[in-house]
């Protein structure tokens, strides 16, 4: 095995998975019970926590790619077969790849607290992902919240509450971590306090998935084609409540028989950009999501291909 071949290991490409939620006991190959950290940085908490207590699966999600590369060599350094990664948004990712009562814990360590109000939707613990974790975690779960930020830590505690399915206790100070993060040694440094809130279910929300079940590729066919219509799709824009889309350009083959739509949809806040593929065949055209661009087959996505279908029909 070469230097860099862990890269290829321990995480999971979640738009190649065929259905949601993710069974994660068949990609472990156990029954143990489910660890998610949140925003795992280098990845020293998670790993040590795999380490000392190998009786669990630990999932880790993070949004940075270099997180990413450097908890795996951690991961490949220690030898551990249970810890899988994600990268991708927590909030959507929680909700699609795990099912009702499948998490024993979520931890989140101390996590960026977004104060300024134009920055308010990229705070995690917003009430939609509230009512998310009270769905996803089993009866007793907990949310472990360490931060070094009071005010933050009160205003999650006071969401939690407000939320009706939490038992919330009181936000604790604390010495450190069982395992020290790159960032408790820096704010250790700075002379700051470290606080520590625990929010354990007591009850359970419904909530809407955007991914559920079997996901098919999306296409349809059309028998002739309006080319006149195909440029004057750039700049198409379909609203509705949760669902954005909009055809920003469109590109062509040389020799007339494909064309790539490239489109951007927003399903519930959740953004993706993706291409359109628009194929000649034998009877008529093909229009299909773009294999090679991974999108989730979210209901914008969905939409995008069957409304260009429609647009482009002769």
């Amino acid at each position: 095995m070469n230097s860099y071949s862990y890269l290829q290991m321990y995480q999971i490409n979640t738009k190649d998975v065929k259905s949601y939620p993710i069974e994660w006991n068949k990609i472990f190959g156990n029954s143990n019970k489910s660890i998610v950290e949140i925003g795992f940085g280098g990845g020293e908490f998670l790993v040590n926590l795999a380490k000392e207590n190998n009786n669990y699966n630990y999932v880790g999600i993070e949004t940075s790619l270099t997180s990413c590369h450097k908890i795996k060599k951690k991961i490949f350094l220690n030898n551990l077969n249970n810890i899988q990664i994600i990268l991708e948004d927590a909030k959507f990712a929680v909700r699609e790849f795990f099912s009702d009562n499948s998490i024993s814990k979520v931890i989140v360590n101390f996590p960026c607290p977004w104060p300024k109000s134009k920055h308010a939707k990229n705070r995690l613990f917003d009430e939609k992902f509230l009512d998310t974790l009270s769905s996803v975690l089993e009866v007793d779960g907990e949310v472990i919240l360490t931060t070094d930020v009071w005010t933050y830590a009160s205003e999650v505690k006071e969401k939690f509450l407000s939320n009706g399915c939490f038992e919330v206790k009181n936000i604790s100070e604390i010495q450190q971590l069982p395992f020290k993060t790159r960032y408790e040694k820096k704010w250790e440094n700075e002379g700051r306090k470290k606080y520590l809130l625990i929010a354990q279910k007591r009850c359970k929300k419904e909530i809407k998935r955007l991914l559920e079940g079997e996901i098919n590729l999306p296409h349809q066919k059309i028998q002739k084609m309006n080319f006149d219509k195909l440029q004057s799709l750039v700049g198409f824009k379909k609203s509705s409540k949760n669902k954005t889309l909009v055809i920003k350009d469109i590109y062509a083959k040389l020799d007339g028989s494909e064309y790539l739509v490239k489109v951007f949809s927003e399903d519930d806040r959740y953004i993706q950009s993706y291409f359109v593929d628009v194929i000649k065949i034998k009877e008529g055209w093909l229009v299909k999501l773009d294999d090679i661009a991974k999108a989730y087959r979210t209901p914008s996505v969905k939409e995008a291909v069957n409304i260009i279908a429609k647009e482009l029909e002769n």
